[in-house]
């Protein structure tokens, strides 16, 4: 990219945080070197505990990206973090940051920075993002802005999540009340004077928060639907991971408390009178042996937000889910046939 080179500057600084996932981090590189905004640097952060990833990631990405190590798994924040002061450093004016396992399409740049050149006051934005059409299915919205509900507690939604893309009215630009950790455009002026990312929350409504001081400084949020990009979402499955359920319960009530100065104990009533109940019908359904597991760790979340311990949960991260459990169960029955089985 043309910004990649020691001796200039890129106008944009690009932040991937990888995490185990240096394949998906690679495919969203080649997709960022087909963008017609070309005026980039990218700086990757491996956010890993194991001591193999970084040499793995900087054998594969090579001299595409600058490859920067986190010190081990220090939460979404915490590994933005890193890669947004290499870009401050850098001098860019604009810093990205995206998921790894998205892909942007050659106009999703140059349509974000047009906002900003257009809307002055706008301080963030980010793309409408599409979940890739799946056999016998059509392609559907993911994020086409995201909303805080305070008449619910602080709910949280994506506008237009799992609608048809095709039933979707015409795209816009439009003030929303945050943007998606997995593609946030911003400026360095906004960096600057709010603040880089909490990292007390280790994991989800880190940046919700963020946006919500971004609003609070007088900056305008916004998705520009017009500019679009795939979220390809690896790490999704049927049923919830135990950091999913941990960190969204607990993260809930901490980011009504803290953002919103409001009730928690009401945040998580919500919670449970809908997401949570959700989930559990479908462990129910799915793996009722899973069930005591489910119950005991969102009484940990709960037990931890209102005691207001926040960062990571070394705890959380050894819990077996369904998906372990069969794929544990696969492994073995592989190993007796002797054969490889794939990542899902």
């Amino acid at each position: 990219m043309t910004g990649s080179s020691a001796d200039r500057t890129a106008r944009t600084g690009v932040v991937l945080v990888n995490h185990d996932s240096a394949e998906d981090t690679v495919g969203c590189i080649a997709s960022l070197e087909a963008s017609h905004d070309l005026d980039m640097d990218v700086v990757v952060v491996d956010n890993s505990d194991s001591a193999q990833s970084l040499a793995t990631l900087r054998a594969l990405v090579g001299d595409r990206a600058v490859v920067l190590s986190s010190g081990g798994n220090i939460g979404y924040a915490g590994g933005s973090n890193v890669g947004i002061r290499h870009c401050l450093e850098r001098g860019n004016e604009f810093v990205w940051l995206l998921n790894p396992d998205t892909r942007i399409e050659p106009e999703t740049l140059p349509r974000l920075l047009e906002l900003l050149a257009d809307v002055p006051d706008c301080g963030v934005v980010g793309p409408r993002i599409v979940q890739p059409a799946a056999p016998g299915a059509p392609e559907t919205v993911w994020f086409d802005g995201g909303i805080v509900d305070e008449a619910k507690a602080g709910e949280t939604r994506h506008l237009h999540q799992g609608r048809e893309l095709a039933k979707v009215s015409a795209p816009v630009a439009r003030d929303v009340d945050y943007v998606t950790g997995a593609s946030l455009l911003t400026r360095r002026t906004v960096l600057e004077t709010v603040g880089l990312l909490p990292e007390d929350y280790f994991l989800y409504f880190e940046e919700t928060h963020w946006c919500r001081d971004v609003r609070r400084a007088g900056w305008r949020v916004m998705v520009e639907q017009r500019a679009r990009m795939v979220h390809h979402q690896r790490s999704s499955g049927a049923l919830p991971s135990p950091y999913h359920l941990y960190y969204m319960t607990r993260n809930r009530y901490l980011f009504v408390e803290r953002a919103l100065g409001g009730d928690g104990e009401a945040a998580l009533g919500q919670l449970e009178g809908k997401w949570l109940k959700n989930w559990r019908r479908k462990v129910a359904a799915a793996a009722p042996e899973w069930l005591d597991e489910f119950d005991s760790l969102v009484e940990l979340a709960a037990t931890d937000a209102r005691a207001g311990r926040d960062g990571r949960n070394d705890a959380v991260s050894h819990v077996p889910w369904p998906a372990d459990v069969e794929r544990g169960e696969e492994l073995a029955v592989a190993t007796d046939k002797g054969t490889e089985v794939s990542e899902r």
